[in-house]
C-alpha cells in the first residue's frame, strides 16, 4: 500500500502472534496514541477483532495533501477475524478514514445517529454510500459486534451524539471514554452519563482508555452554555452583518446561533461546505430544529439589509480557500466583510496554525471589522475535551484496575498516566501507535511486540505514494526546470531545445534560459552515437548539462525534466 511513513521506536524485538490466545485481550493503535488526531484502535481477542474509530489527521506542510489516514496493513493481514467498526462520534479525526478502509474491506459500521449521517456524506463523496452496512446505536442499549458486547454511554463533547463505550471482553470490562468533558449545563440538556460510569466502576472495570488532550489544562472546561450566551449577546448587540467562524461540527453553537438569529430578526447564511454538511446532518437527525425560512442562500444574503444577516463560516484555522480566508482577503464570490461588520472567531488556534490565524486576524482588522477572538473574550469558545480535574473525576468514577491514556502526544499520555498513578491506579501503561499491548483478567497490560503502522497521504481522494510526496517536497526545496528537445524522424535534433524554469531565482531571465538551451544542444551534439540511440541515456546527459548551467548562475540544483518531441 502506498504510504507516507513515520518512523516509530521498536517496543520489543518479539513480534506479536497472528491472533491472541484464549483469555488474552490485545490492543493495537493504528493512530491516536502518541499524536493528536487520526484516532484508530484495534481491540482483539481469540474470537475476533473490532476497530474503535477510524479517523484522519491533517498535514502541517503545504505539499498539496488533503488528509492523512492510517495504514491498514494490520487489519488487512487477517480480514476474516475483523467484525466491524464502532464509532464514538462524528469528528473527522474519528470517522474521516472510513472511506479508505471500506474501499478495501466490507464490514458493518456502528455509530450514533448524527455520526452515521456524517459518515453517509463521506461515503457518498467516494461513491460508497450504497455499499456499506451502517447500524445505528442508542445510548444505554447494548449491541454485539463479533465476540464483543458493547454499551454506548452519553458524554458531552463539541459535537452532537458523542458517546463513550463500555466493552465486555475476555479480560473483563473495558471503558473507552472517547472524546469527552463533564459539562454541567450543555445547551441540548444531555449530560454525561456519570451515574452509569459510577455503576460500571462499582461492578468492576478492568481497563480504562481515556482522552488525554487537555491534561495540561487545570480545572474544568467552561460550559458550552456560557459560550452560547456570549455569542447570543454579541449577535444581538451588533449593528451590521455578523460573521461567526466556528468548528462546523459544534451542534450546540448551531442551536444557539439559530436562536440568536430569530431573536434579532436575522437570517442565517452558511458559508463553506463543511458548515453546510454538518448543519444538514444535525437537522436530518433532529438535533437542530431551525424554521424552514431561517437559512438563505449566499446570493440572497448579499442583497439583504446588513442588520438582518448572520453568516456561519468555516475555516477557523485559516485554511487556504476556506470561507473565512476568502472573506478576509476580500475574494469571496458572494459575501463581503465591510467596515463595522462584526466577526466572531469562536474557536481556538490548533498548535501549528498560529501564524496563519494571526495573518487571518490582521486581514480582518485591515478591513475594518469589529473583530472578537478568544484572546480578547474567553467566553466565546470552550474546548470539547476534559481538563485535568475532569480527567481525575472520570478516573475516580470508573476506578479501573488498569489505565492506558489515549488521544494525545507522548507528552500528554505520560502526564495523564501520572494523574492515574496519583489517584492510586496500580496498573498504568503508556503505549504509542504500533505497539502491541496485551492483558488478561489477572495479568496487567504489557507490550508484547509491534505491528506495521504509518501514514497514508491523500490528494483529491487518491492515495499519494511515498515517491510522489518526496518529489513534491524536492520541487518545493529546489525548483524545477523543463527541457523540451524536438527530434526529427531520424532522431536528430530538429531545432534548438526550449527551457522553462519554475520556482527558481532568475526563472524568467532570458539570458539564463538561452544559456541552458545551448548547453542542452551541445550535450546532444557531443554525445556518442550509442548514447543518442538510447533516449534515457540522452536525457541524462541533457539533464546534467542544463543543471550545471543553472547551478552556476543561481547556486541552486533544480529538478530537471527532459522531454523529447517528434516533429
Amino acid at each position: 500500500m502506498a504510504s507516507f511513513s513515520v518512523p516509530f521506536r521498536p517496543a520489543s524485538s518479539q513480534p506479536a502472534k497472528s491472533s491472541p490466545e484464549a483469555g488474552v485481550l490485545r490492543l493495537v493503535a493504528l493512530g491516536g496514541w502518541g499524536e493528536i488526531g487520526m484516532n484508530c484502535l484495534m481491540i482483539e481477542q481469540a474470537q475476533g477483532s473490532i476497530m474503535i474509530d477510524c479517523g484522519v489527521t491533517f498535514p502541517h506542510g503545504d505539499l498539496g495533501i488533503d488528509v492523512v489516514h492510517p495504514r491498514f496493513d494490520h487489519v488487512l493481514a487477517d480480514i476474516s477475524r475483523f467484525a466491524g467498526v464502532v464509532l464514538t462520534h462524528g469528528h473527522e479525526d474519528h470517522i474521516g478514514a472510513l472511506p479508505y478502509l471500506l474501499s478495501r474491506v466490507n464490514v458493518p459500521v456502528w455509530g450514533p445517529p448524527c455520526t452515521l449521517e456524517l459518515v453517509r456524506q463521506r461515503l457518498s463523496e467516494h461513491g460508497l454510500e450504497d455499499e456499506v452496512d451502517l447500524r445505528q446505536t442508542t445510548v444505554g442499549e447494548r449491541f454485539v459486534v463479533g465476540p464483543f458486547e458493547i454499551e454506548p454511554l452519553r458524554v458531552t463533547h463539541s459535537i452532537a451524539d458523542a458517546t463513550a463505550l463500555a466493552i465486555q471482553t475476555t479480560a473483563g470490562l473495558v471503558v473507552h471514554t472517547g472524546d469527552f468533558k463533564l459539562d454541567p449545563n450543555p445547551i441540548d440538556g444531555e449530560l454525561t452519563s456519570t451515574e452509569r460510569f459510577e455503576a460500571l466502576g462499582n461492578d468492576g472495570v478492568r481497563l480504562l482508555l481515556s482522552d488525554s488532550t487537555n491534561v495540561d489544562t487545570p480545572g474544568t472546561a467552561p460550559s458550552e452554555k456560557t459560550v452560547c450566551d456570549a455569542l447570543t449577546d454579541l449577535v444581538m448587540s451588533a449593528k451590521q452583518r455578523v460573521f461567526v467562524g466556528m468548528f462546523a461540527s459544534n451542534a450546540h453553537r448551531l442551536i444557539a446561533l439559530g436562536e440568536a438569529a430569530q431573536r434579532s430578526g436575522r437570517r442565517i447564511v452558511l458559508l463553506g461546505r463543511s458548515v453546510g454538511n454538518h448543519a444538514r446532518a444535525v437537522q436530518n437527525v433532529g438535533r437542530v430544529r431551525w424554521p424552514s425560512d431561517l437559512v438563505v442562500a449566499p446570493e440572497v444574503a448579499a442583497a439583504m439589509p446588513r442588520e438582518r444577516v448572520l453568516a456561519i463560516c468555516g475555516g477557523t484555522q485559516a485554511e487556504r480557500g476556506s470561507s473565512l480566508a476568502r472573506l478576509a482577503e476580500g475574494v469571496h464570490p458572494t459575501m463581503r466583510v465591510d467596515e463595522g461588520d462584526r466577526v466572531l472567531l469562536s474557536s481556538r488556534v490548533i498548535p501549528g496554525n498560529e501564524r496563519a490565524v494571526s495573518e487571518l486576524v490582521s486581514a480582518f482588522l485591515r478591513r475594518g471589522a469589529d473583530l472578537v477572538t478568544w484572546a480578547l473574550d474567553r467566553r466565546i469558545h470552550a474546548s470539547g475535551h476534559a481538563h485535568r480535574e475532569e480527567q481525575e473525576a472520570m478516573l475516580t468514577m470508573v476506578r479501573p484496575r488498569a489505565f492506558i491514556p489515549v488521544h494525545g502526544t507522548l507528552h500528554h499520555l505520560m502526564r495523564h498516566a501520572d494523574v492515574a498513578r496519583s489517584l492510586g491506579v496500580s496498573e498504568v501503561l503508556v503505549a504509542e501507535n504500533g505497539e502491541v499491548v496485551e492483558l488478561t483478567a489477572t495479568q496487567p497490560p504489557s507490550k508484547v511486540g509491534r505491528t506495521v503502522v504509518g501514514r497514508v497521504a491523500t490528494f483529491g481522494g487518491d492515495e499519494l505514494p511515498d515517491d510522489a510526496i518526496r518529489e513534491r517536497a524536492a520541487l518545493g526545496r529546489a525548483g524545477a526546470a523543463f527541457v523540451t528537445v524536438p527530434l526529427d524522424a531520424r532522431g536528430a535534433v530538429a531545432s534548438r531545445p526550449e527551457v522553462a524554469m519554475r520556482g527558481l531565482p532568475l526563472s524568467r531571465d532570458e539570458t539564463l534560459l538561452r544559456a541552458a538551451a545551448r548547453a542542452a544542444s551541445q550535450a546532444i551534439t557531443s554525445a556518442s552515437p550509442n548514447v543518442r540511440a538510447r533516449s534515457d541515456d540522452l536525457a541524462d546527459v541533457v539533464r546534467l548539462a542544463v543543471r550545471k548551467v543553472i547551478e552556476q548562475r543561481t547556486r541552486h540544483r533544480p529538478i530537471v525534466t527532459v522531454l523529447f518531441t517528434r516533429v
